[in-house]
C-alpha cells in the first residue's frame, strides 16, 4: 500500500489549476522511462508499455478525476482528453504573467536575490504559455527598472554589454555585498573615532590590575596573619575609616578650631559646641565683651581688650572648683 500511495510529484487538481506544471512533469517522467511514445498519436509502443503509462497517469490524478475517466484504457486518449479539458489554463495564466512582467521593477526589491527569484518565476509561467523570453529581454528589463539615484551605475552596467542575464545578476550580487560591507564598516563607529579595543586586551588589563592591587600579598590572606590583622578585619576597617572621614572633621578643621578662641568662654583648645565652662563664667565673659565693646565706641580703641585666657587664669581656683562640681553632676 505504501508503494501505491507514493507519487513522483503532486497529483492533478480537480479544477486543473496546476495542469501546466503537472503536464510538464508527466512528459519529463515518461521520457526518462522511455514511455513518452505512449501518449503520442503515432505510437508504436507495446500493450505492456501502454498499460504501464496508463497506470502512472491514473496514479497522479485527483480521486474524482480518476472516477470521471474510469473507462479510458488508452494513455493517449486519456492524455488528449485532459489537454482538451484543461488547456484553457494557458489563457488564464498568460494574462496574469504578462501583467506581472510589465509591472516588475528592480527598484521595488530590497535585494538582488528577491528580484531574481520573482523574475524567474514570471518567466517560467510565460514559457509554459509558449511565450519566449530571451536574455536580451531580461537584461533590458533589469537595467531599465533601476532607481533614478543609480543612474550612473546603470550607465556603467550598460557599457559592460553583457551577453547573458546571469552575468549581470552575478555582478549585481557582488556589488550588493560590497555595499553591505561598506555600510557595516561605516556604522561600526563614528568617523574619526578610535577603534574599540579587543575583548582579550581589556581582560588582560583587568587581570594585571587585580594582580597589582588585589594579590595575596601582606595582609591579604584568607585568614588572620600572625602579628598582624586578618583580611576580614582589614577589609572592615576601610568602611569605618571612610565613614569617619565623612562624618568627622578633617585635620585642618581641627587645627583651625583649636587655634581660635571659643566664642562662649574665650578659651582656646576646644570647640564652642563642646564647651564645658560653667554658666556664670560664660555670662561674665559675655558681659565683659559687651562692656569692652561699649568702651571701644567711647574711647575710639585706646584701651585694649584683655585676653580671655587672662580672665580664666586669674580665677584658677574658682574655675577648678566649678569644673569639679560640673564633672560630679555629669
Amino acid at each position: 500500500m505504501a508503494a501505491l500511495a507514493k507519487r513522483e510529484f503532486a497529483e492533478l487538481a480537480l479544477d486543473g489549476s496546476n495542469f501546466l506544471t503537472w503536464a510538464l512533469d508527466v512528459e519529463i517522467y515518461l521520457q526518462s522511462t522511455e514511455l513518452l511514445d505512449t501518449i503520442e498519436e503515432t505510437s508504436t509502443s507495446t500493450a505492456a508499455q501502454k498499460a504501464k503509462a496508463l497506470i502512472f497517469l491514473r496514479h497522479h490524478l485527483n480521486h474524482d478525476l480518476k472516477n470521471e475517466y474510469l473507462t479510458e484504457k488508452d494513455p493517449y486518449v486519456l492524455w488528449k482528453s485532459l489537454n482538451a479539458r484543461f488547456d484553457q489554463q494557458t489563457s488564464l495564466v498568460q494574462p496574469q504573467a504578462q501583467h506581472d512582467w510589465l509591472n516588475l521593477r528592480f527598484q521595488d526589491f530590497k535585494s538582488v536575490t528577491e528580484y531574481n527569484s520573482a523574475l524567474h518565476k514570471i518567466v517560467s509561467q510565460l514559457k509554459l504559455c509558449k511565450q519566449i523570453i530571451t536574455d536580451e529581454d531580461l537584461i533590458e528589463k533589469t537595467l531599465s527598472t533601476f532607481h533614478p539615484n543609480d543612474l550612473v551605475l546603470q550607465k556603467q552596467y550598460r557599457n559592460t554589454k553583457y551577453n547573458t542575464h546571469p552575468e549581470l545578476i552575478t555582478d549585481l550580487l557582488v556589488a550588493e555585498k560590497h555595499s553591505q560591507l561598506l555600510m557595516h564598516n561605516h556604522n561600526a563607529r563614528p568617523t574619526g573615532a578610535a577603534p574599540v579595543p579587543e575583548a582579550h586586551t581589556v581582560a588582560q588589563q583587568s587581570d594585571n590590575r587585580r594582580g597589582r592591587g588585589r594579590g595575596r600579598g601582606r595582609g591579604r590572606g584568607r585568614g588572620p596573619k600572625r602579628g598582624g590583622r586578618g583580611g576580614a578585619s582589614g577589609s572592615n576597617s576601610r568602611p569605618q575609616n571612610k565613614q569617619t572621614q565623612r562624618n568627622g572633621p578633617n585635620k585642618s578643621q581641627q587645627n583651625s578650631g583649636q587655634s581660635q578662641p571659643c566664642y562662649k568662654c574665650g578659651c582656646k583648645g576646644h570647640w564652642s559646641r563642646t564647651c564645658r565652662t560653667p554658666k556664670h563664667l560664660v555670662e561674665a565673659y559675655q558681659k565683659m565683651l559687651q562692656q569692652e565693646g561699649g568702651q571701644k565706641k567711647k574711647d575710639s580703641g585706646q584701651s585694649s581688650l584683655p585676653e580671655a585666657n587672662a580672665l580664666i587664669l586669674g580665677n584658677d581656683d574658682l574655675l577648678g572648683d566649678e569644673l569639679a562640681d560640673y564633672g560630679d553632676q555629669e
